[in-house]
């Protein structure tokens, strides 16, 4: 609790591991949006019959900033030091992807130290500056007016809340801290205070305008748990219990296990 007279209330070790998860966790996949993945996905489209500029995602963000959204909601995080081992980036890929055409592929980023102590070598992190792109958010509390306001148990009025994350926004309805919206929509015309501006500028967009804003908001998709690419090896269609078995993209082993192991 804040103001309590109580310093390091959590221990260092637990924020370790927390920043350790976070950093690890993987990041949202910037679904059929144009340029997002060039070759992929005009072979997608050309396939499809249609010319290769995509959904209009590429618009919609540059609505997004136009409007004022991304005075909250910034889209990338800057790292001094990158405490990850490795980086796990999420495409939308049309041609590799089984499940959802997303890919997943893993980019190492440690050396290896040999301690000397006859067990595998040591993996340190490079720890060098990193951007987490598509966060959308600036770590700030803010006053969203009334429409977000909360009663306290004690009866007082909690009226300032943590700028959320468009982090995999396109795959997480219900909307709001509470869950009270029900599509992106509502909660951005939920908006007040001090986001009332950018909330009467949405409302004020022509259908097209609005369509292209939230499309490209519902391009930002979190990798499904149960299509993961933190297997250990790549899914092969014609393996005998495919997809349940060998479906991946990143040879974890090969990362992390030494390859001479008997284990």
């Amino acid at each position: 609790m804040l103001h309590d007279g109580v310093a390091n209330e959590i221990p260092i070790s637990l924020v370790d591991f927390m920043e350790f998860y976070l950093l690890h966790y993987f990041k949202p996949a910037i679904g059929e949006q144009q340029n997002a993945n060039a070759n992929t996905s005009q072979l997608f489209f050309r396939r499809l019959g249609c010319d290769d500029r995509g959904p209009n995602t590429s618009v919609g963000r540059v609505i997004f900033q136009q409007i004022g959204c991304a005075t909250c909601h910034i889209p990338d995080l800057p790292l001094n030091s990158d405490r990850r081992v490795a980086d796990v980036e999420t495409v939308f890929d049309p041609v590799r992807g089984i499940f959802n055409r997303l890919f997943a592929t893993a980019i190492p980023l440690f050396t290896e130290v040999n301690d000397g102590s006859g067990f595998p070598t040591l993996k340190r992190p490079l720890l060098q500056p990193f951007i987490v792109r598509h966060i959308f958010t600036d770590f700030k509390r803010h006053d969203l007016g009334p429409n977000f306001h909360e009663i306290n148990y004690d009866g007082t009025i909690r009226r300032e809340f943590l700028t959320t994350p468009l982090w995999g926004v396109g795959a997480t309805a219900p909307y709001g801290h509470d869950g009270r919206s029900i599509n992106l929509t509502e909660v951005i015309l939920r908006h007040g205070g001090e986001a009332l501006a950018a909330r009467n500028a949405f409302a004020a967009l022509s259908p097209g305008k609005r369509s292209d804003l939230l499309e490209f908001l519902n391009s930002l998709v979190l990798f499904p748990p149960d299509d993961t690419a933190s297997n250990p090896d790549p899914g092969d269609r014609n393996a005998v219990g495919f997809p349940q078995f060998g479906h991946g993209s990143i040879k974890l082993m090969v990362l992390f296990n030494n390859p001479r192991d008997v284990e």
